[in-house]
Formats: C-alpha cells, sequence, structure tokens
C-alpha cells in the first residue's frame, strides 16, 4: 500500500498542537465559600469520561489526514505471453559454422547451439521460435512457451539441411514473418551468422525494410574468432549494423563462447527491462474508510457531550 500523496499525511501535525492545547486546558474556576464539604469528594466515572472527549477530535484529525493523502493499493498487470515478448531466433547453419573450431575444439555451431539452450532456459513467459538459414530458410518451431521441446529442436539442429551457402536476408525474412501477427508488447528477432550475405534471394536490406514497416527489432550477432578454413566465413560487419540501427535493435560481435553467451544474456536483459516492470495503473482507494471513520468519531463526541456527558448548565 502506498498514498497519491503522501505529503498530506503532514496534515497529521496539527493533533499535537491540538493534543497540548486539550491536555493544559483549565476548567472554568466556580467561587466557593468553602471547599470543606467536597475535598474528600472523588471524581465520577461520567466527569473522567468526558475529560477523554478532546481524544475523539484529535483522532478524527489524524484520520483525516490519512484520508486526503489518500492511501491505495495498486494491482499490477500480470505479464502474460500475449503482453510479454515474442522471440524469434535466426541462426545460420551453413558449413562455415561447423568448419570453424574456437581454440576449445567446438566449432562455432555446437557453442552457439549450448548458448541458445541455455538463453532459452532463462526465459520466463517469452515465447520463442527457431529459424535456421543457409541459402534458403526453414522454421523449425514458431514461437512457444514449450522450452522443452524447443530445447530438443535446437540441439538436433546440424548443417546441412538445406542447400549450402548464407542467405541473411531470407533467414530474416522467415523470422520476421513468424511474429508478423503476434500482439506482443515487444517482438525481435535475434540474427547470428559468421558471414556475408551471398545467396540470390532477398537482400538484408529489403528484410530491414519489411522489419521496419512492422516495427520489429533486430538484434545481429557477428560470431568471429576461431578457425575459418580456406578464408571461408568472412563477416560484413557494416551490414549487420545498419541492419540493426535500421530496426532499433543493437549489433553484437562475439569471438568466444563466453563472448556469444554474454551477447544473448545482455540481449534479454535489454528486452525485459522494456516490458519487465509492473505498471500500477488500477488502484483501490482506501482513504474514504478513514474519512468514514473520522466522521463516526466526531459524531460520538457531539453525541456524547449532548446527552451522557453533558455538562450542567451553570
Amino acid at each position: 500500500m502506498d498514498f497519491a500523496d503522501p505529503w498530506l499525511l503532514a496534515l497529521g501535525a496539527a493533533v499535537l498542537p491540538l493534543a497540548v492545547l486539550a491536555w493544559w486546558r483549565r476548567p472554568v474556576a466556580h467561587v466557593l465559600p468553602s471547599t470543606t464539604g467536597i475535598a474528600a469528594l472523588r471524581p465520577t466515572w461520567r466527569l473522567r469520561a468526558a475529560r477523554l472527549l478532546p481524544l475523539f477530535r484529535l483522532l478524527a484529525v489524524a484520520l483525516l489526514a490519512v484520508a486526503v493523502a489518500r492511501p491505495r493499493a495498486g494491482e499490477a498487470n500480470a505479464v502474460v505471453p500475449a503482453q510479454g515478448i515474442d522471440i524469434a531466433l535466426s541462426v545460420d547453419v551453413s558449413s562455415s559454422m561447423i568448419t570453424s573450431k574456437f581454440p576449445d575444439g567446438r566449432d562455432r555451431l555446437t557453442v552457439t547451439k549450448r548458448v541458445i539452450r541455455d538463453f532459452i532456459k532463462g526465459r520466463e513467459n517469452d515465447r520463442i521460435g527457431f529459424v535456421v538459414f543457409q541459402q534458403d530458410a526453414l522454421a523449425l518451431a514458431p514461437p512457444t512457451l514449450d522450452y522443452e521441446v524447443l530445447d530438443r529442436i535446437v540441439a538436433q539442429t546440424e548443417s546441412g539441411i538445406l542447400p549450402d551457402g548464407t542467405g541473411i536476408g531470407v533467414g530474416l525474412a522467415t523470422a520476421l514473418n513468424m511474429l508478423r501477427d503476434s500482439t506482443a508488447a515487444s517482438r525481435v528477432v535475434i540474427l547470428l551468422t559468421d558471414g556475408e550475405h551471398n545467396a540470390q534471394s532477398i537482400s538484408p536490406e529489403q528484410a530491414a525494410d519489411v522489419a521496419t514497416a512492422l516495427r520489429i527489432r533486430v538484434y545481429t550477432i557477428g560470431v568471429t574468432g576461431g578457425d575459418a578454413p580456406g578464408g571461408r566465413g568472412a563477416l560484413d560487419e557494416a551490414r549487420m549494423r545498419a541492419i540493426s540501427e535500421q530496426t532499433g535493435g543493437q549489433y553484437f560481435s562475439a569471438n568466444s563462447p563466453d563472448a556469444l553467451a554474454d551477447v544473448y544474456e545482455e540481449i534479454g536483459k535489454l528486452e525485459t527491462s522494456r516490458v519487465g516492470n509492473e505498471m500500477f495503473d488500477r488502484y483501490s482507494e482506501y482513504g474514504w474508510w478513514f474519512a468514514g471513520g473520522a466522521a463516526l468519531l466526531v459524531f460520538a463526541e457531539l453525541a456524547l457531550r449532548a446527552t451522557w456527558l453533558r455538562r450542567a448548565p451553570g
């Protein structure tokens, strides 16, 4: 619970001077010829109760201060898949991804699959789809919350399932088509490649124009590092960076398994920060309860003063 106008709680400070005034205020004195006859009299319970009446008003002032500060409880909008993040992973599985080895002996595709599987395990309530591309592209899994099935698909993915080549444009376009009808608050494509576009199909620039029209951000990852036999696997970083900048995404370069893992983690954080904050746009207001309590106290004080605790005229 919080307060819409917490500074108004300062009005409750008015209770302090009122309390001092009520405590030090002396009753009106009556001149008597002698107090001998009443010295031994003890105050009645009604007299003692009457002295407590100012407390009703002090409590009423305090409750009113709380009421005008508007105590309320926020109702957070739950993040559900249709309002969360939809991610399409587009991965280059061309021959250069298996012929290039990192110093630990693993090829680029093996490392990429391991990193992607860890990335999937770390997501919650985000639908993830999976696309692979060489000269052509193939959608292996539509956006799904079934991470176990998706993990198995990624683990079993190999190079050579399509004609060899590097069709970055068609790889991006296929991922965009997967997200075209998504109603998620955030839609992104994470495209990974280790080479330059060389396929006779849709160009990366044309695919980037489609992404811009659909308002889908594209994060591109260029895998470097490792030995690429025969000079294969040359990376057109300027082109990759241009795609990301045009669509509101970002380009990352990864030259080691650890660097690649860090890239996916960073992208995950960037997207989570866009939609992961709870927005309190509905509130349950409780101020009227406090205002009602204050009114009851004032009414009780007036009723008691006029009936049981009424002072005798004199």
